[in-house]
C-alpha cells in the first residue's frame, strides 16, 4: 500500500534533502569539534538580543546548566541551534 503519491514523495524528499543542506552548511561555519556554545557567546556571534534567545527557548531550543548549585551559567549545544534555524 502507497501512503504517498508519487509527487508527494518527491516533494517530502526534496524537502529533507533541503533542511540536511542548510544544517550540514551551518554546522561547518563553525566546526571546532566542541559542540557547546554559551549564552553570550551566542548572543554575539548571532546577533540577537537575549528577548529573542528566551523566545527561542519556549518555543523549544534547549538550555544545558551545570547541575552544581552555584554555577548559573547556560549553555546551548550548536547542533540543537542549527536544527532550530534550519526548521521552517
Amino acid at each position: 500500500m502507497q501512503l504517498l503519491s508519487q509527487e508527494a514523495e518527491l516533494e517530502l524528499l526534496t524537502k529533507i534533502d533541503e533542511h540536511l543542506a542548510k544544517r550540514l552548511e551551518l554546522a561547518k561555519k563553525d566546526n571546532d569539534d566542541f559542540d557547546l556554545i554559551s549564552r553570550s557567546e551566542l548572543l554575539k556571534k548571532l546577533d540577537i538580543s537575549s528577548t529573542t534567545l528566551r523566545s527561542w527557548e519556549s518555543q523549544g531550543l534547549k538550555i544545558y546548566q551545570s547541575p552544581f548549585e552555584n554555577s548559573k551559567k547556560i549553555y546551548y549545544r550548536k547542533s540543537d541551534v542549527y536544527n532550530f534555524l534550519t526548521l521552517d
